[in-house]
């Protein structure tokens, strides 16, 4: 088997288990990690991740935050002198970080405890805003019912992780899944 068919696997054992209900929110959250090469294979085959998913007896709702900063820069009524001074932008990056966690919060408000949000595209913050910082103010503001799975490509190392596998990682009291060797 491939790497994606043990990731799918490794998930499928996840979702099967019995969900423990008192569990904090950052204990809701977890990463299905993978190389980052493997980025566009992984969104290729999402349905099998779905399909696992119901099988379970749990519900989908999946959403891709790639594109999520052209929306929003094109949106904000600066995105003309951003253009002409890029450094400026910088300035407005939290802006685009609330942005980020009221579209995972909506998303989040319309589950029960039965469901999975699934977030793929996080790749695509690499080097504009942290995923740490989105994930942990998401988090803080947003109750979990069910689970929150984003899929990363990058790396763990124990409860250390590493975006693209290229920043400096964060500690997470996430559940990582992980394709076996």
């Amino acid at each position: 088997m491939g790497m994606i068919e043990n990731l799918i696997d490794a998930y499928q054992r996840q979702v099967s288990l019995p969900w423990e209900e008192m569990l904090s929110e950052q204990e809701k959250i977890w990463f299905c990690v993978y190389e980052p090469p493997y980025e566009r294979r992984i969104e290729a085959r999402l349905e099998e991740f779905r399909i696992k998913t119901l099988e379970s007896g749990h519900l989908w709702r999946h959403i891709n935050i790639a594109g999520a900063f052209e929306s929003w820069l094109i949106e904000n009524e600066y995105h003309e002198e951003y253009f002409r001074v890029p450094s400026d932008l910088e300035y407005d990056l939290l802006d685009f970080i609330r942005h980020l966690v009221l579209l995972l919060r909506k998303e989040i408000e319309e589950t029960d405890a039965n469901t999975i949000v699934a977030v793929t595209g996080i790749g695509s913050l690499y080097g504009i805003v942290r995923a740490s910082a989105v994930i942990d103010q998401a988090v803080k503001e947003t109750p979990i019912p069910g689970r929150l799975v984003f899929f990363f490509p990058g790396d763990r190392d124990a409860r250390n992780y590493r975006l693209l596998k290229a920043r400096d990682g964060w500690n997470y009291l996430a559940t990582p899944i992980e394709a076996e060797e």
